[in-house]
């Protein structure tokens, strides 16, 4: 695999050997393919937009009694608009997805129901 990506076409060149049988590939054909490096399972994602950044290192803010209480987390990867969450949440709690930058630490806090969620309100 090639160490560098082709900033005008985002690709990266990869040599792999494949079972040709039925003759579908040729030689120097170029292809899309998707990678798989890992997979994980049962790990604990929150949107992107939740996540901040501080001083401190990174942190949600987490909806308990109606006030935004600041949790330090652990992230791990990142994917889209998703990231990992490896330490600081369980699975279940409520975090602040929009507003977070206008939030500070004990301040009331109204949950509304994001649009096109079929009603579920967004959890950790």
């Amino acid at each position: 695999m090639d160490n560098q990506i082709d900033v005008t076409t985002g690709t990266s060149k990869l040599k792999a050997v494949f079972n040709n049988e039925d003759s579908t590939l040729f030689p120097n054909q170029f292809v899309n393919v998707k990678l798989r490096l890992d997979v994980k399972r049962g790990v604990l994602i929150v949107p992107a937009a939740a996540v901040q950044r501080g001083p401190q290192g990174t942190f949600v803010y987490l909806v308990e009694d109606g006030k935004a209480k600041v949790r330090p987390v652990t992230t791990g990867v990142t994917q889209g608009t998703n990231i990992e969450i490896t330490q600081g949440l369980s699975a279940g709690q409520q975090v602040v997805t929009d507003g977070g930058d206008k939030l500070a630490d004990g301040i009331r806090v109204d949950v509304h129901t994001p649009a096109g969620n079929g009603g579920r309100r967004k959890r950790a």
